[in-house]
């Protein structure tokens, strides 16, 4: 569908028909379901992947920029509506569920829904300009009260973590700990160790990096923090290394995977699928497994992708496989190594009312690729340009706390941009890339900072959007 045939609507108007899609689902099938969320969207979704975007997901430009701020970030989740038989007293009507940075307030019974906050951002990389810093903390000061608000964040470390070594940028990463520990006090919790940049540092340098892993994670357990790193093997014959994480009352199963080393060396360590048919198949086969000897009520899968950097197409083969993947168990698939933002897919099946997401990239979520950043152009979206602006992606998963419960289901889904932003002692920061920072930026004055971001957020905002297919 053309950009301009789509009817933008508020944000509120999809949470409504999230929700009363769930409630269509159980109580008026799935005829109703479909009409209902046309009309509260006015976007029409087909069955058979005929696919069209919903801008209320995609980040329609009447939805406040403000809502990516410290301290702005409560969204008030419409009530589900109720059949006839279920009405309860007008008090009771009128009572909302509200949901905002510290989770659902659920009721007291024990079989109440419960929710779970998640945020995937992408790729934290360490150039020589990030590691110039005297204090790597500086670096999220404007976004870590906001990621630090989710039950759980997820990230990918693209460099091993060897302490016994200096640390070193491109083409052979090293990244301090200290650069990793700030992600972790800037909220990230849930990190892959595996990407093309994993064995840059030999057999040795991953046997460090897993020690190093090891080693923050008990001194974060030590301070009450619970962060957890998967994607390298001990030994070539270990199995693929993965966490079952359990938060709030949920379960969620979380395997990272690379399909691309730069080098062959030590890919026996790495949890590594050649993007073979073969493999693939194997791998699909595996992960279904999986699933099986770990009940849970989500399955994150995190995948390194084998594909051309710096665009955004994606591939049907990339795409079809990714499906193959959801079929066999996997609720969200997160996948990079673009270093910018792709489309993200919302997969619905009609017959088990399984609700699931591909996030096809979410770009650099930290990086010094935008070293030169194309001030003067009316229209930057060159290749570099592109890789200053990073994703953090919001979902809500919502699951009813019985015996006979259907799958979790997306009550809520919202992107929030960010941006690589150089201020004027050549430090490499980030920022949210919203009209607050813009008009922060003209008051300085940075006058052409300030018109670059402006242009920059509207590619960005333009350059993908969210898809719904039906099943």
């Amino acid at each position: 569908m053309r950009k301009d045939l789509v009817n933008k609507k508020s944000n509120s108007q999809f949470k409504l028909g999230l929700k009363s899609l769930h409630q269509a689902l159980k109580f008026g099938g799935m005829i109703f379901a479909l009409f209902f969320i046309l009309f509260s969207t006015s976007c029409a979704t087909t069955k058979n992947q005929n696919q069209k975007p919903i801008d209320e997901l995609a980040g329609s430009q009447q939805q406040s920029e403000s809502q990516f701020t410290n301290e702005n970030f409560e969204q008030n989740v419409i009530s589900e509506q109720k059949t006839e038989s279920e009405q309860k007293t007008e008090s009771e009507q009128d009572e909302t569920v509200k949901t905002s940075v510290s989770g659902v307030n659920a009721p007291e019974k024990n079989d109440a829904p419960s929710s779970i906050r998640l945020l995937f951002g992408g790729d934290i990389m360490a150039h020589e300009e990030n590691l110039c810093l005297d204090d790597f903390s500086r670096i999220w000061t404007d976004v870590k009260d906001f990621i630090q608000s989710f039950d759980i964040a997820f990230a990918n470390i693209e460099a091993p973590l060897d302490t016994t070594k200096d640390p070193s940028t491109y083409p052979n990463f090293n990244m301090p700990k200290d650069y990793v520990q700030a992600a972790i006090d800037a909220g990230f919790s849930v990190f892959s160790l595996c990407n093309n940049h994993t064995n840059d540092q030999g057999a040795s340098g991953i046997k460090e990096t897993i020690k190093t892993s090891q080693n923050l994670t008990e001194e974060n357990l030590t301070n009450g923090k619970k962060v957890y790193f998967a994607g390298l093997k001990e030994s070539s014959h270990a199995e693929f290394t993965y966490h079952l994480i359990e938060k709030n009352g949920w379960k969620i199963l979380f395997l990272p995977i690379t399909e691309l080393l730069n080098r062959p060396a030590a890919s026996e360590l790495v949890n590594y699928v050649r993007p073979t048919e073969k493999e693939r198949k194997e791998f699909i086969e595996f992960c279904r497994e999986l699933r099986k000897k770990n009940p849970c009520d989500l399955f994150v899968l995190s995948v390194h992708t084998a594909e051309p950097e710096y665009t955004r197409k994606v591939t049907s083969e990339q795409e079809q496989y990714y499906l193959d993947l959801l079929d066999c168990g996997v609720d969200v698939l997160w996948a990079n190594h673009a270093h910018i933002i792709k489309n993200r897919k919302f997969v619905f099946d009609s017959k088990t009312g399984a609700q699931k997401i591909i996030m096809f990239a979410n770009g650099n979520t930290i990086s010094g690729q935008r070293r030169a950043p194309a001030l003067d152009s009316k229209n930057p979206d060159l290749e570099r340009d592109n890789t200053g602006d990073g994703l953090l992606y919001e979902i809500i998963f919502t699951k009813q706390n019985d015996s006979n419960s259907a799958s979790p289901q997306i009550t809520f889904a919202k992107e929030h941009y960010i941006t690589t932003y150089i201020d004027p002692n050549q430090d490499f920061l980030l920022k949210p890339l919203n009209d607050e920072f813009i008009n922060y930026l003209y008051k300085i004055p940075r006058k052409d900072w300030a018109e670059y971001i402006t242009r920059r957020k509207k590619i960005t905002e333009e350059s993908t959007k969210d898809y719904i297919i039906w099943q």
